[in-house]
């Protein structure tokens, strides 16, 4: 899958930003202006690649990644801005999101896309709401949320929603999730991690990737390993309510 820029567009060299795309002549008002295409890839796996090709990319759920093709694209040069005029349509659709005139950059806030730190930098944009840092936390800021409302990727929206009804376990649940963890560890971890997350719905990985940031202890999760299974189920305990 391949990066899509509109013709109505171009990919330029700029200053201090390295690329971006910019509108050379009008666009309207809901036009599908760049479309992010790569090789999908969790993160472990998207570590391997080159700092460069991974600051070309963007994510599109707690563990997968669209990872930019090596070589630069018109497609893959749409730079932040805390103010932008451009926003996702989907997990990897950008529109513009008021008539762009010629010349004018295009933007959007990775913040709507990015919910881990694969990406982070200090901002120069320039507006006059500059956040002055770019995060991978940035989606949690309430002003954004409020502003972003239903415009955010649909894991970041899937996110936000979990975020409303997560819980720690229960005293009970914990006792359900350590009495039935012999007989099947994943089942009954999955359990409390869909009550401990919010998201009653969530895969195992899913999950995992939610609770877990560091890359080797996760692979090892999703791999099954009894000790970090056991140190997940003790971890889940002690977190519980009363």
């Amino acid at each position: 899958m391949r990066n899509y820029l509109s013709p109505l567009a171009e990919a330029r060299e700029i200053a201090p930003k390295g690329f971006g795309s910019f509108a050379i002549a009008p666009i309207p008002a809901g036009t599908i202006v760049a479309t992010f295409g790569g090789t999908i890839l969790n993160r472990i796996n998207f570590e391997t690649h080159p700092l460069e090709q991974r600051s070309r990319s963007i994510q599109i759920d707690a563990d997968q990644f669209v990872l930019g093709p090596e070589s630069r694209e018109s497609g893959d040069s749409i730079n932040h801005s805390c103010s932008p005029n451009c926003r996702l349509r989907n997990a990897t659709q950008l529109i513009a999101m008021h008539e762009l005139s010629a010349g004018e950059e295009l933007t959007y806030d990775y913040a709507t896309s990015d919910a881990s730190n694969y990406d982070e930098f200090e901002c120069a944009c320039g507006s006059d709401n500059c956040r002055l840092r770019v995060t991978g936390n940035d989606w949690q800021i309430p002003e954004l949320q409020i502003r972003y409302q239903k415009i955010f990727s649909p894991y970041v929206q899937r996110k936000i929603k979990a975020a409303q009804s997560s819980r720690p376990l229960t005293k009970r649940d914990a006792e359900e999730l350590i009495n039935s963890f012999d007989a099947n560890p994943q089942a009954a971890l999955m359990r409390a991690l869909r009550i401990a997350t919010g998201m009653p719905h969530a895969s195992w990985k899913s999950l995992v990737a939610l609770t877990s940031t560091d890359l080797q202890h996760r692979e090892l999760l999703y791999e099954g390993d009894q000790s970090c299974l056991d140190q997940l189920v003790k971890q889940l305990n002690e977190q519980r309510t009363i």
